[in-house]
């Protein structure tokens, strides 16, 4: 199930690579912000969408009119991208390897953001590939579309840590059309990034593409090309790869083609862990163009001392390696929350915005933060 929160604040409008070893995220906390400094929260109203489950169903037919918002909106939308065959995609390793590009943070896009489709449904299909794995990393210091404050490339998949040599397993119906190390065939974003990896097509498609399901950084393989698997089949152990320093698994969500610019975020993709939920949110200006890199915090107070998780909106390049979901169109997640009632709270140049939300255990709740116009245009 998917819940759309809308929120207003005074004028403004709120609506519901390669992987790096990766360090104990800050132990400082950061200040809480008073009321006085945040907009007052006049409304509040929800719907809610399907309950997502580990078999998808069958797309709508039929696409309904959304329903009307006062969150500016825009006409472009860029179109899904069309499948590509596995075979066309050129393996060759790049020499010189590429250089990493400089990114950009807590700016704002030139370009408007895609906007949500509520018809598009929750395919929250994916079993876990580790046991309890992914859950310490799900947020926080190196999630998806993010670059470890300049340290790394962009990521674009889940880290999951675990001790060396740790089962890893299928998510989900399909069958293995990669399993090798690649070494002299490009898979990332130069040859020998994962060190070894098994690709699996899935037997599900999405949005008439196919999904493919990439594991990175992992040792002794247990499949080869042509085998099917199903959910829970043993397919690697965990290793420390290419470009990995510290045994985890890398896992990647692919759409319309096995290329490295062709990834979701995987959060977005995994049943949530027992009694959790999943919030996806979008920090965009009234013209609908995304902040990047910036920081988003949620705190939780339910306990006897405030706990605060954070993450970052998605960072670009000039190659566009990160997307949002086609239904969500979100460019910040976080996975993994108890349910309960929280405080997501984001400051852009200056400005602070904050806002309750609340998250049910198996659902995803959608909300925008629509901020002030940009004091300097780029």
């Amino acid at each position: 199930m998917r819940h759309h929160l809308h929120i207003f604040l005074g004028v403004v409008v709120l609506w519901a690579a390669g992987c790096q070893a990766a360090p104990p995220a800050p132990s400082a906390t950061p200040m809480l912000p008073t009321l006085a400094a945040v907009r007052p929260t006049q409304t509040t109203t929800s719907t809610s969408l399907p309950q997502p489950t580990l078999t998808p169903s069958p797309l709508p037919t039929h696409t309904p009119p959304r329903p009307p918002t006062a969150v500016p909106t825009h006409t472009h939308t860029p179109p899904p991208p069309s499948p590509v065959a596995a075979a066309t995609s050129d393996r060759t390793c790049p020499d010189p390897p590429p250089d990493k590009p400089v990114y950009q943070h807590n700016v704002l896009s030139p370009e408007p953001w895609p906007t949500p489709d509520t018809a598009v449904l929750p395919h929250s299909w994916l079993a876990d590939p580790v046991s309890g794995g992914r859950k310490p990393l799900a947020n926080g210091y190196y999630p998806y579309g993010w670059d470890g404050d300049g340290r790394f490339l962009l990521h674009n998949g889940a880290d999951m840590p675990k001790e060396l040599g740790t089962p890893v397993t299928a998510v989900a119906n399909g069958t293995v059309i990669v399993a090798q190390a690649d070494d002299t065939e490009l898979y990332g974003w130069r040859c020998d990034w994962y060190g070894q990896l098994v690709v699996v097509e899935l037997d599900e498609r999405w949005q008439g593409q196919p999904v493919y399901v990439l594991y990175g950084h992992i040792q002794a393989i247990q499949v080869e090309p042509g085998q099917h698997v199903g959910p829970g089949d043993p397919l690697a152990e965990i290793g420390v790869a290419g470009v990995s320093t510290v045994p985890h698994l890398h896992l990647e969500i692919r759409v319309g083609s096995n290329d490295f610019s062709r990834t979701r975020n995987p959060l977005l993709w995994l049943a949530p862990v027992p009694e959790t939920g999943v919030l996806a949110g979008r920090l965009v200006n009234s013209e609908g163009r995304p902040w990047q890199g910036a920081r988003v915090t949620l705190i939780d107070a339910s306990g006897s001392e405030p706990r605060y998780l954070y993450t970052f909106t998605y960072l670009d390049d000039p190659q566009h390696l990160i997307h949002p979901d086609e239904g969500l169109a979100e460019n910040f997640v976080f996975a993994d929350l108890p349910s309960g009632s929280y405080t997501l709270f984001a400051t852009v140049q200056g400005v602070e915005y904050r806002l309750p939300v609340e998250v049910q255990a198996g659902e995803v709740t959608a909300v925008d933060i629509v901020t002030e116009p940009a004091a300097s245009q780029p």
